[in-house]
């Protein structure tokens, strides 16, 4: 038994059949070419990947959470130490990757913790400018402000401020 979609696209056409063997085939014509695929229904289901939010820090191994050194609300600096993970029978220092505050914590000293799961949030700071960086701004804010108009400037004024009545 096939059940077949139809979707009309511009100047395309989209084509899914699907068979009882829980696969599918999808058909489409572009430009007088038709491409063919099949894919299972567990493929059409698959989770779809999402960008990591790098202030979150998960765990990327199983393993057992053995000393948080930090605590909620703490300023860390890139490369702090945030807790020792041991996982495979070897101790991990779990560092931050960026300067920031912790945010929250979601495990406990002693808590075994799967693959995946979200130990720690880092709200990222950003970065501090430099006393440099700062000299340069208010620099070129006072050239903008003391600059005197140029001759071609004038001219242009002169040109389009209304004629004096006599």
């Amino acid at each position: 038994m096939e059940k077949k979609k139809d979707m009309d696209l511009q100047e395309e056409e989209l084509m899914i059949t699907e068979h009882p063997n829980d696969f599918q085939i999808l058909s489409v014509m572009t430009g007088g070419r038709k491409y063919q695929t099949t894919f299972t229904k567990k493929f059409a289901a698959r989770k779809t990947w999402v960008r990591p939010n790098p202030e979150e820090i998960k765990s990327f191994i199983p393993g057992t959470v053995e000393k948080i050194l930090v605590k909620k609300g703490q300023h860390v600096k890139m490369n702090d130490e945030l807790m020792l993970y041991v996982a495979m029978k070897m101790r991990n220092i779990i560092r931050a990757p960026f300067d920031g505050n912790v945010e929250t914590i979601f495990v406990k000293e002693g808590e075994q913790v799967p693959k995946g799961t979200l130990m720690f949030m880092i709200k990222q700071k950003p970065p501090a400018r430099t006393k440099e960086e700062i000299r340069q701004e208010a620099k070129a804010q006072r050239k903008t402000k003391q600059r005197s108009p140029t001759k071609l400037e004038k001219a242009v004024k002169n040109l389009t401020r209304p004629a004096k009545k006599k």
